[in-house]
């Protein structure tokens, strides 16, 4: 027999005591675990208090959800499962001592339920605290605005037609009355857009603070749209009519007529008229100090996205019709 075949045999013998040894290491720790999980223990748990049965216009208002320390006294087996699964319990508000703004928990008063909420194997030896203050308040619906919240910039010659509108426009939180009250409307998050050349349709989502957690809204996003198109500049001559006149005056000015830049779509443009347009002058805001009239451009197009007047004082002379 060779060296080769020796060595190999060797080797097979190690790896099967290795084995051996690694099998009756496992049954060891399992004999133990098993010893371990057996015997009684004594463990404090923390359980997490879960309100059900609260009044349908009612909402609990707490930073963090409400806890017992619990000590039990049970085999290992029974109580296992509590490391695995997050301890809770239910806690029926509708039995609960209440006054206009709390919920009142008792130790004396819930023991009973607490023990049936474990196996009759497991024995509870002590609860604390003895008592809890759950605040509450009442739930009311309210439609707030969306508040849209875009930095854009467009292309050469491109520009929105109005202005970015949300869908849908508002949404409906539900929550405590004294939360809602502070809410005037709700934010997107804000988004950049540049060098915009089509109309822009995009989700994005609503700017919900965590401090709001206990509010539920309606939607959690909402549909941005802005309708582009191609614009451009225009002029039109307008005719200036003075208002507010004495009958007994006569006001002759100069110039008759002023000119009025607009910047607006080319869909719009062609459309667009100097009859569109109405530019007036008080004569009431004559006075000593004042020697000129301040035309104000009173009417314009809805269709423009801007206007102004490219003449911003008139000449005038008063004379009496009686003369």
């Amino acid at each position: 027999m060779n060296n080769k075949t020796i060595n190999k045999k060797l080797k097979s013998r190690q790896n099967q005591r290795f084995n051996v040894f690694v099998l009756f290491l496992f049954l060891s720790f399992l004999i133990s675990l098993l010893v371990k999980l057996s015997n009684p223990h004594t463990l404090t748990i923390k359980f997490q208090l879960s309100p059900t049965q609260l009044e349908s216009n009612e909402l609990i208002i707490l930073d963090k959800p409400k806890s017992v320390d619990i000590t039990l006294i049970g085999r290992g087996f029974e109580l296992l499962k509590y490391y695995i699964k997050k301890p809770i319990i239910e806690v029926d508000f509708s039995l609960l001592r209440k006054n206009n703004t709390n919920y009142f928990w008792s130790k004396s008063d819930q023991i009973g339920r607490i023990n049936d909420h474990f196996d009759s194997k497991i024995l509870v030896k002590s609860i604390t605290p003895d008592s809890l203050i759950f605040p509450f308040d009442s739930q009311f619906i309210k439609k707030v605005p969306v508040n849209i919240l875009v930095e854009s910039t467009f292309a050469v010659g491109f520009d929105l037609i109005d202005e970015f509108k949300s869908y849908p426009d508002s949404v409906f939180i539900t929550g405590p009355k004294s939360t809602l009250d502070t809410i005037t409307n709700i934010s997107t998050n804000q988004i950049k857009l540049n060098d915009i050349n089509s109309t822009i349709k995009l989700p994005v989502d609503l700017r919900i603070p965590s401090n709001l957690s206990p509010l539920r809204f309606s939607h959690q996003s909402v549909s941005i749209v802005g309708r582009v198109d191609k614009f451009t500049e225009g002029l039109v001559n307008v005719p200036v009519n003075i208002v507010n006149i004495p009958d007994s005056l006569n006001v002759n000015f100069f110039p008759k007529e002023v000119s009025v830049s607009f910047y607006s779509s080319l869909k719009a443009f062609s459309e667009i008229s100097k009859s569109d347009f109405k530019v007036e002058c008080d004569f009431n805001l004559i006075n000593n100090d004042n020697k000129f009239l301040y035309p104000i451009l009173v009417k314009k197009p809805l269709s423009i996205k801007t206007a102004e007047l490219k003449i911003n004082k008139l000449e005038f002379v008063i004379t009496s019709k009686y003369d």
